[in-house]
């Protein structure tokens, strides 16, 4: 994923940017976002190669977001980063790529999963608009 970019939709700055930091300083380019409404906004305008979900975000708001996505036919990736992952996993539909990371988060895991990704298709950049 050279010069991927990554969506992260958290709902608090503080454990959004824990995991932007997490990702700092790799090829990356990384977007933050704190609602799920601007992260829709986001998926509509610009192409991505990897969806975070952090578990702070209201349960109704990440429901809301999974659904718009599966709605629009946004097939990425999909990260879910914080506390009691297996229960927002839950709620994210069986054909999704979903792979789960729980505090303390282990780097060389997510980079890892990362690396798969680019492994298993350096062309899988997939959005609503890749043109943009």
């Amino acid at each position: 994923m050279e010069q991927g970019r990554i969506l992260i939709l958290g709902q608090t700055k503080e454990h959004t940017y824990e995991v932007r930091n997490l990702l700092d300083n790799r090829k990356f380019e990384v977007e933050i976002v704190l609602s799920a409404e601007v992260a829709k906004t986001v998926l509509v305008q610009r192409f991505m190669n990897l969806l975070v979900l952090h578990t702070e975000v209201p349960e109704e708001a990440m429901k809301d977001f999974i659904e718009f996505c599966t709605t629009q036919g946004v097939e990425l990736p999909l990260f879910i980063f914080g506390e009691e992952t297996s229960r927002v996993s839950a709620l994210v539909p069986s054909w999704m790529e979903v792979k789960c990371f729980d505090k303390p988060y282990a780097a060389d895991q997510v980079f890892g999963a990362i690396h798969e990704l680019e492994l298993k298709n350096s062309q899988a950049t997939v959005g609503l608009n890749p043109d943009v």
